[in-house]
């Protein structure tokens, strides 16, 4: 477990380009599914590195900055974070890919690609934090402008229902906040906290104003 621990980062990115080279090597993928699974895949990966690595530092800016926890952010706590989060970005990529006949599946990962593009880029104004660069904001951004494409080819396809585009914001709710849970208190933070966390920092940034 310690293993799987400190070397998450690495063991996700090795599962994803093994999936992707497999894929490129003995499938061709036909359905849209599969192909926006894929793009996924990739864009998840990157993003993974330049939040956590390259430059790195999403979640201190996050503990420190936007939400003013007051608790010291470690290694241990960050590697633990990164084992909830990959396997969710894997489970979102891989039942689609998999069942691909079900083109609403893709939507959770479509929301998410969404969500991130908005976090990293409006937390700056909203939070008035002293930068102009989010870890992570450049491959977010990516994300954001693709999945917009995404859900236009998902809408033109028509086989997905009105009811299925919301079932899938609520699995994407009811698989991101456990996961997002698990993450605060491998940091040493309680979920239930988050929101007066957010709200008590925001009314002390614009108070100054």
């Amino acid at each position: 477990m310690h293993f799987i621990k400190y070397y998450s980062e690495e063991i996700y990115s090795v599962i994803t380009l093994f999936f992707l080279t497999l894929s490129a090597i003995f499938v061709t993928p036909t359905y849209l599914t599969q192909q926006l699974a894929l793009a996924y895949a990739l864009l998840y990966l990157l993003h993974e590195w330049e939040e956590n690595a390259y430059p790195g530092g999403f979640v201190d800016m996050m503990v420190g900055e936007v939400m003013h926890a007051g608790v010291t952010v470690t290694t241990e706590g960050k590697k633990t974070s990164r084992i909830y989060v990959d396997t969710l970005l894997l489970i979102y990529v891989l039942v689609p890919y998999f069942l691909p006949q079900y083109l609403w599946l893709i939507l959770p990962a479509l929301y998410l690609g969404l969500l991130e593009g908005i976090v990293h880029t409006m937390s700056i104004p909203l939070f008035k934090l002293d930068r102009r660069y989010t870890p992570g904001m450049v491959t977010a951004i990516t994300m954001f402008i693709f999945s917009v494409y995404a859900l236009v080819l998902v809408i033109q396809n028509g086989t997905v229902e009105g009811w299925q585009y919301a079932v899938a914001v609520l699995l994407l709710l009811a698989t991101f906040m456990p996961m997002q849970s698990q993450v605060m208190r491998a940091n040493g933070m309680k979920y239930r906290e988050l929101p007066k966390m957010l709200r008590t920092n925001l009314c002390r940034v614009h108070s100054k104003a």
